[in-house]
């Protein structure tokens, strides 16, 4: 059997195409993630075993099936039926080569796959289409559906695989046509033009009137194009610039265009060029260029409608929140931050491939997509990171158990603002409460209420080793009479409570809402939403003592809107615990300089927010537990923060207690559909 020299490189370029997401969208077709059957010692048993492994795989999955054959092919005798010729193969002999007809009508009839297409480069292709009886009968009863694209017609023979390697570059180029998708007409006529001396052919059978639409074998890349835009960024292509012209000042630079072809012609030329630091520069700029092409499609085929800005955005803060890196003034959009990620990682690294597992990780987890999902094993083979993609899943799991559970303490229970005689405690558990209990401070001051707030936190932990999950979040409402000046994550007898919890202080008025703070709670919704999509400068509205002298010239700009983000004061508000409630009354956000800081926190020290807007609250948590340790961080541990988030208005939404209640304790049933409330001791 004549050696084909060129069949491995037009079958991993059929691969190539076939595999990507923005052409045809193919997943390998194997369990173990593979899909690629090749060798010279390839025997007919052993593939039409992997063949019935890649049916059951995509019945398994309701997906349509993808098969290629490619190699020497021959129709024994005068017989018509094509057979792929294996190792053990011989001319017109059949046994030890592979009947092609009879394992598409196996494909095609399997219950549960989704459609057959059949790529077809041997001589005698046109011998592929099945029996019409094993299609028109059968296990479906004829509702089958096969689509053929075959490289010649029976008796004539198919040369060097041109139509494979004419196909791939069909597809990576597409046609000038209005069809988003190519089917095997498309193609066909639009080979024949270029593939010279063969009769290409087509087959089409579809006995299928519910299947969702007719099948196709890629999207037209023109289309794609002319839609999608670039997907890479401008680090790309200044990397690109200067590593290509380092190695030849002549070199075009790639595009980032969907169909990979520019980016795939440009790696062929730099290989050309003799191994050296310049050659290994500029293919780590092309690979990262097509690794990060791949990634957008991958992201915007994959999440699809759930892909918006604010998931961008948390995705990205988060990961940079966890690695200790500021994400700069990256635009939250898929290509610009898949373009940092890439070429802007850090030094330790050899390309951004871990970056880049790690936030498709995070968003996948944001837009509620399954790690299990075949789909993401698949762009992590394309972009050859799948133990980085394990690794960022694993990873992510582990953040998300941590912050499963939340300790909520109230001390809304004294209605003067003063310290209570009871604090309540809530434990959540994804957001939902699953527990409550009050919990005694006696006496009732400073003292007493810390005393209680380690009673909840114990009790709270008993929970959560019973759950098998770890506490690592308390937040602590108080009236604002207490926000001045005390400091909970510093309460704590053997150790201090924000060195062991992430402690976050919230405006407790919300959970027991006088009709004015009722009445524009939806405006204080509103400004979060707004401010926590800000991507500019730091939004927050400088108060300063001027500003706030006057409580009714105060208020009156606060009832028209003239501070619509957060507000910070320039200085401690000394004892006026009214000028913090009026404040809080209109928004999420308060911040205000430690007493301890004589100075305020003047403009010149906003730098070191402006730095860390993107991190907070939690930024300012670790800038506590620096200035504890000794560290630095000194100029942000010098402020306070009320931080009423989207979850913590929830919460209050939720969970508000009545007006008419004398002692204030959560709803025994919400009026909104939400889990009850359970209180220690009830059934």
């Amino acid at each position: 059997m004549e050696h084909l020299e060129r069949l491995e490189e037009a079958a991993t370029d059929l691969y190539a195409v076939l595999t990507d997401p923005a052409l045809g969208s193919c997943e390998p077709g194997m369990s173990d993630g593979g899909a690629l059957i090749m060798g010279h010692g390839l025997e007919s048993r052993s593939v039409v075993d992997r063949l019935e492994e890649a049916i059951g795989h995509a019945a398994e999955h309701g997906a349509t099936l993808v098969l290629g054959f490619l190699g020497h092919g021959f129709a024994p005798g005068r017989t018509s039926e094509l057979h792929l010729m294996c190792a053990e193969s011989g001319e017109d002999l059949r046994h030890g080569a592979v009947n092609v007809g009879e394992m598409l009508a196996r494909a095609a009839d399997h219950p549960g796959v989704d459609g057959v297409i059949g790529i077809i480069d041997t001589c005698h292709a046109g011998g592929a289409p099945p029996a019409m009886d094993a299609l028109t009968g059968g296990a479906r009863s004829g509702r089958t559906r096969l689509s053929l694209l075959m490289a010649s017609s029976v008796g004539q023979t198919a040369r060097d695989l041109v139509f494979s390697r004419q196909l791939a570059a069909l597809v990576r180029a597409g046609l000038p046509c209005t069809a988003t998708h190519l089917s095997t007409t498309d193609v066909r006529d639009a080979l024949r033009a270029v593939v010279v001396g063969q009769n290409v052919t087509c087959f089409e059978y579809d006995g299928d009137g519910l299947a969702d639409g007719p099948l196709w074998v890629a999207r037209n890349a023109a289309v794609v194009k002319a839609r999608g835009g670039s997907l890479s960024g401008t680090l790309a292509t200044e990397e690109l610039t200067r590593a290509l012209t380092a190695l030849d000042p002549a070199a075009p630079v790639p595009d980032g265009a969907p169909d990979l072809g520019e980016a795939l012609h440009c790696r062929t030329a730099v290989l050309r060029h003799p191994p050296g630091p310049a050659r290994e520069r500029a293919l780590r700029a092309v690979d990262g260029l097509i690794t990060a092409v791949t990634t957008v499609a991958f992201i915007r085929e994959w999440i699809g409608t759930g892909l918006t800005t604010a998931r961008l955005r948390q995705a990205h803060h988060t990961l940079s929140a966890a690695v200790g890196r500021p994400p700069g003034a990256c635009a939250p959009t898929d290509v610009a931050i898949v373009d940092e990620l890439t070429f802007n990682h850090p030094v330790s690294e050899s390309d951004g491939r871990r970056g880049l597992a790690q936030f498709v990780a995070l968003l996948a987890q944001i837009c509620g997509k399954s790690s299990d999902d075949p789909a993401l094993r698949s762009w992590a083979v394309r972009i050859q990171a799948l133990v980085e993609v394990n690794d960022a899943v694993e990873a992510t799991a582990r953040r998300a158990s941590r912050s499963r559970l939340t300790l909520v303490i109230g001390l809304h229970a004294s209605l003067t603002g003063d310290w209570p005689e009871t604090v309540d405690g809530w434990l959540l558990l994804d957001g939902s409460v699953i527990h409550h209990q009050e919990f005694l401070s006696d006496p009732a001051d400073r003292r007493g209420t810390e005393a209680a707030i380690e009673d909840a936190v114990l009790w709270a932990e008993d929970h959560a080793g019973t759950l098998a999950l770890p506490l690592t979040r308390v937040d602590v409402a108080a009236p604002g009479k207490l926000l001045l000046d005390w400091h909970p994550e510093e309460a704590g007898a053997a150790m201090l409570l924000g060195v062991r919890y992430d402690v976050r202080l919230h405006w407790s008025s919300r959970l027991a809402p006088d009709a004015s703070v009722r009445s524009i709670e939806a405006m204080v919704a509103a400004r979060w939403e707004s401010l926590s999509g800000e991507t500019g400068e730091t939004p927050v509205d400088w108060l300063g003592p001027g500003d706030v002298a006057d409580p009714q010239a105060l208020r009156g700009r606060l009832r028209n809107g003239s501070y619509a983000r957060g507000i910070g004061l320039l200085h401690h508000p000394g004892t006026d615990a009214r000028l913090l409630d009026t404040l809080l009354a209109y928004t999420p956000v308060l911040l205000w300089p430690q007493p301890h800081a004589p100075a305020g926190f003047p403009a010149e020290r906003h730098a070191f927010l402006d730095d860390s807007w993107w991190a907070m609250p939690g930024a300012l948590v670790d800038a506590y537990r620096k200035r504890w340790q000794g560290g630095a961080g000194a100029d942000l541990a010098d402020l306070r923060a009320v931080w009423d988030d989207e979850e913590w208005l929830r919460f209050c939404r939720l969970f508000r207690t009545p007006p008419s209640s004398a002692r204030p304790a959560p709803p025994a049933s919400p009026s909104l559909p939400v889990p009850p409330v359970r209180s220690e001791g009830s059934p």
